[in-house]
């Protein structure tokens, strides 16, 4: 049987080994609550298993190495100890699959169950002496040497190697096929401290008490730096460390070579030719040479392996003018994105790039567009809540890689649904577009060129470039606010016309009512005038004694002529309306027009104690019209000022001659009807014109037709400019507004055309205006 522990060295009687294993399992037991109570990234179930189990493997050595402990207990803890270090490459799986976000797989789980039991097994072997020479026969007969100890401690120590193979290369194939700059270095670090406990452990298993030792102080140092790993976010670049390091060792290695090169020359022309120059002399011209050669030559070539080994973009106000001249004229997202894309990638040799737009939902919530740049976008949208810890850092404007969303701090209690989708767009760092503080959106780049991260320089530079983007993405949304605004007005001018041409055939539908009405109406109402008239007749000749049926009549006789004047009014507007009111124009004086449309009406001015005042010179020009229809329409506008003024008010009417130069070039004649009535409201000036509008109340609706305030059905004023505007003239109103107690008054305008020629000539005109 083999010395299966190797002495370890004592000084002084202190054991150095168990206070060392002790020592360090204590330190192993101060990672573990410092992780463990510390804030996390990641699953905590992984590094929690893999460290609990290294504490007490340190543990089990301290027993195992202590020289006053029994021998079968310093034994059974040396022979557990083998036991957990083959067990830990499996914990070490654990790890890894937290570590890279991945559960083990079913087959993993069912080899660590294998492993576990043949490692039983093997660990008690030394107990079994006879079922270890059985085995130890087999292994000698394939010549592997030893004793049940060494063939137990051989079945660990080769689980431990395949199981701690395999762990390292899913990590370190993890590492080689990861494209993000920021996971590739976190990984790095992560691969160190396996390849540190790599290296400890299998100093562990050899049989050197030093080795051993210095195996438990590596394994601690990389457990340390995965401890540290799982616990900060923010780490120092390797590879950015590790290239500054290699410029500085290659810039000092040049610069050795030309001093020592430039010594040498001087040192061969020294003893070859030029032996009479002083040693001093020598040296002084050696270090000037070297420093010649150092800046002609060294310099520039430390700096061209700087600018290799860490590339920079261009210049930053170059690019940022570049970029606007190429986006500023586009006014399409996908085509920004595009060229947007193009300029960055030639820039920073990217791989992939996303434009994110940003839309307001309801409830607060803000859902993502992807539009491509560079490679596909994802056909889904993704959704960020109100209280969402990423769409705040981009609101106030801080640039995100996705490192930190994965493993920063802030976010771990974010949304996982959001990271998720952040993860599958495969970029690297997102810069939020922003315009006066509002998000609109933001650049999401994927790994530049090469594996290096972006620097804090560049990250400046991209904020950069991201407010020129913010402005023509407003430019863009302004041109497609205008846009649909276009349709909108485009659709509601559409609806407008269908209602117009709606309006205008239940407008036709109603005159044509109206003119059909009006002619149903004459016939019963010519009949009732007349037996009204024949009966008046009648009774005339019998002379009743208390002329009761006398008033009845009257009273008959006045209601059919009101009902024959509304009749008339309805078939003249519909006649107005479809453009087919006949004229008949002779020759009129205006004093003449004037005292027909007022005569019918002087009855009801007397009723209503109201002056009368009419200026109409006789000198004023002759015009050509329909005078019926004339009469008709003047007689209107009296009778409105009759209505609409208050008992004992004064109506006058005024005749002048209107110039050329004051009518635009053609000579009219005025006739104007002032009142000193209610006036008229400033809105209803336009609309009094319009057939069937009443002002005032419905309540005052009255079948009088000179009633104070008595409104009729709204066809007077209509019927009116109906007329006049058939003979080419104008009407319209002027008044200071509504008051029925200071009764400021109206005055209608009336102007009718002048036309100096024949009467033949005056009716072709006329109808032609007709």
């Amino acid at each position: 049987m083999v010395n299966w522990s190797p002495p370890f060295p004592v000084i002084g009687g202190i054991p150095l080994g168990g206070i060392l294993a002790l020592g360090l399992a204590g330190m192993y037991g101060l990672l573990l609550g410092w992780r463990l109570r510390g804030p996390s990234i990641g699953p905590l179930a992984g590094i929690a298993l893999y460290g609990g189990l290294g504490l007490l493997w340190q543990g089990l050595w301290a027993i195992a190495v202590w020289e006053g402990s029994p021998p079968l207990v310093r034994f059974t803890a040396w022979n557990l100890a083998g036991l957990l270090l083959s067990f830990l490459p499996f914990a070490a799986w654990w790890w890894i699959g937290s570590f890279l976000g991945r559960s083990l797989p079913s087959y993993a789980k069912v080899g660590i169950g294998l492993a576990g039991g043949i490692a039983l097994i093997a660990a008690a072997l030394p107990y079994r002496p006879e079922t270890g020479r059985e085995l130890l026969a087999w292994w000698q007969s394939v010549r592997w040497p030893g004793d049940p100890i060494l063939a137990s401690w051989g079945i660990r120590e080769g689980l431990w190697g395949i199981a701690t193979a395999i762990g390292l290369g899913g990590l370190g194939w993890a590492y080689r096929h990861t494209t993000r700059p920021l996971h590739r270095n976190r990984l790095a670090y992560g691969l160190l401290g396996a390849l540190l406990i790599t290296l400890g452990e299998s100093l562990a298993w050899t049989s050197r008490a030093d080795w051993i030792m210095l195996g438990w102080v590596i394994r601690a140092t990389g457990m340390g730096l995965i401890v540290a790993l799982s616990r900060f976010s923010e780490l120092p670049s390797l590879q950015r460390a590790g290239r500054a390091l290699l410029i500085f060792t290659l810039g000092w290695i040049l610069e050795g070579g030309l001093i020592g090169g430039t010594l040498a020359g001087f040192r061969f022309v020294r003893e070859g030719r030029l032996e009479l120059i002083p040693t001093g002399v020598e040296l002084a011209l050696a270090a000037w040479g070297s420093a010649l050669m150092a800046m002609l030559i060294g310099r520039p070539l430390q700096g061209w392996l700087r600018r290799r080994l860490m590339p920079s973009v261009e210049e930053p106000a170059a690019l940022v003018r570049r970029y606007a001249q190429s986006i500023s004229n586009l006014l399409d997202v996908q085509r920004v994105a595009q060229v947007a894309f193009a300029v960055l990638q030639e820039a920073f040799g990217l791989r992939r790039g996303l434009l994110l737009l940003f839309d307001d939902q309801p409830g607060g919530w803000v859902e993502a567009r992807a539009i491509a740049g560079l490679g596909e976008a994802p056909s889904e949208p993704g959704r960020f809540a109100p209280d969402s810890l990423i769409l705040r850092a981009w609101q106030e404007g801080r640039p995100l890689t996705q490192y930190q969303i994965d493993f920063g701090m802030a976010f771990q209690k974010g949304s996982p649904e959001e990271r998720r989708w952040l993860q599958g767009l495969g970029v690297e760092l997102f810069i939020p577009i922003r315009s006066q503080a509002v998000l609109l959106g933001c650049l999401a780049l994927g790994a530049r060129g090469g594996v290096a991260a972006y620097s804090p320089a560049e990250v400046d530079l991209l904020a950069s470039i991201a407010e020129q983007t913010a402005t023509v993405l407003q430019n863009i949304r302004l041109v497609e606010d205008l846009r649909r605004l276009n349709i909108r007005l485009a659709e509601l001018n559409e609806d407008l016309a269908r209602t117009a041409r709606r309006l205008e055939k239940l407008d036709r539908a109603k005159t044509h009512f109206i003119e059909i009405a009006s002619h149903e109406l004459r016939t019963p109402l010519t009949h009732i005038r007349g037996y009204a008239d024949l009966l008046a007749e009648t009774l005339g000749e019998q002379r009743e004694a208390d002329g009761t049926m006398e008033r009845i009549l009257q009273g008959l006789r006045r209601s059919a002529l009101r009902l024959e004047e509304i009749v008339s009014a309805m078939l003249d507007i519909s006649q107005i309306d479809a453009e087919a009111l006949s004229i008949y124009p002779i020759s009129i004086q205006i004093p003449t027009l004037i005292r027909m449309a007022v005569e019918p009406l002087e009855g009801a001015i007397a009723e209503r104690r109201q002056n009368l005042i009419i200026e109409a010179p006789d000198a004023l020009p002759v015009i050509y019209g329909d005078l019926t229809r004339l009469v008709q329409a003047l007689r209107h506008i009296v009778q409105n000022a009759i209505k609409f003024t208050p008992d004992g008010g004064t109506i006058t009417i005024r005749a002048r001659s209107v110039p050329p130069e004051e009518a635009g070039g053609s000579a009219y004649v005025e006739i104007a009807v002032q009142d000193t009535g209610i006036g008229i409201d400033i809105e209803d000036q336009a609309l009094i014109f319009e057939k069937f509008y009443r002002v005032g109340p419905i309540e005052l609706h009255s079948t009088g037709s000179v009633k104070f305030k008595g409104a009729g059905p709204g066809l007077g004023l209509p019927i009116a400019r109906g007329i006049i505007e058939a003979h080419g003239g104008r009407i319209w109103v002027e008044s200071p507004g509504y008051d029925e107690t200071r009764c400021p008054g109206s005055t209608f305008y009336i102007w009718l055309p002048v036309i100096p020629r024949s009467m033949e000539t005056g009716q072709e005109i006329l109808n032609q205006r007709v």
